[in-house]
């Protein structure tokens, strides 16, 4: 890309800032932010230099920011514009990307409950395994297949977590195809994770350095494994089973990103032998529960 056309984007970027910000000042009443409303304004929303005295910031800079000018704001000033907006976290990441910057760590608090929407999104992957996980990677919901395969349903609700569940589930850990890569690979992924969330500095990032903790303390490869550093974003992956009675399983594994940090992962079948040894999975499940009444 030639310096013409980096400058043009990055002129098309500015332009989408100042429109941006212009768009959320207007929607904001002096009331809003506990400013007398003064005398009559021939436009709705706040003044620019009210803004800027409330942000914080020099009246000639935000206005120079609103006209599109190369102007590279820091993470506080932006954060502090966000504050100010009263912008909401998706507008705010908006606002970060827009300025050029990485958009900062949300606190990461878990969903107080699974959407109905996603639950019935989960049985409805059957007869392929499918579970759904939070931002603490603590699973909250999954189908029939994947409590055959994974037992979630017997863990303590602590220990329900799937970084644990690759270490501590015995049958797992048998089944599973070259399974040190795949328990390398979900070592690297937490840690990205941990990194993500902000770290030690947010509620969220501290929640994952204890789930760290513990998986050192109990699994020494864990622990092991950890002190590389390795790194990797949450992907899918090829991930291949040898059950135990039902053979060769081939799956593709999914992720699915959904709002509040909630990911849906679905072990999809590869070939079609996979597909027609998945039905049985389930049928597992209801002989269990029916021979316990």
């Amino acid at each position: 890309m030639s310096d013409t056309q980096q400058d043009g984007r990055q002129q098309v970027r500015r332009d989408a800032l100042a429109n941006f910000l212009r768009s959320r000042r207007a929607r904001l009443t002096p009331q809003d932010v506990g400013m007398a409303p003064g005398l009559r304004r021939r436009t709705p929303g706040l003044r620019r230099e009210e803004l800027a005295l409330l942000a914080g910031v020099g009246v000639t800079w935000y206005t120079w920011l609103e006209q599109g000018r190369e102007i590279n704001p820091s993470p506080e000033v932006l954060t502090s514009l966000a504050r100010t907006l009263r912008l909401d976290e998706a507008e705010t990441d908006y606002l970060f990307r827009l300025a050029g910057s990485q958009p900062a760590p949300h606190a990461g608090h878990p969903a107080a409950r699974v959407p109905a929407a996603l639950e019935r999104l989960v049985r409805a992957q059957s007869p392929a395994p499918a579970f759904l996980m939070d931002a603490d990677w603590d699973v909250r919901t999954w189908n029939p297949e994947a409590e055959a395969l994974l037992d979630f349903s017997c863990w303590e609700a602590e220990d329900r977590n799937l970084a644990w569940i690759v270490f501590a589930h015995g049958p797992a850990r048998t089944r599973t195809v070259g399974w040190e890569y795949h328990a390398r690979r979900t070592l690297a992924q937490l840690r990205a994770a941990y990194a993500e969330r902000g770290g030690d500095t947010t509620p969220g990032g501290r929640r994952l350095a204890e789930l760290i903790r513990r998986l050192r303390e109990a699994f020494p490869e864990a622990n092991g494994w950890l002190d590389e550093h390795q790194v990797q974003d949450r992907s899918g992956t090829a991930k291949d089973l040898i059950h135990e009675q039902l053979g060769p399983l081939h799956f593709d594994q999914v992720l699915l990103r959904a709002p509040d940090g909630l990911q849906l992962v679905v072990l999809s079948p590869r070939d079609e032998a996979t597909a027609d040894r998945l039905p049985p999975l389930a049928l597992t499940i209801r002989e269990v529960a029916e021979s316990s009444r």
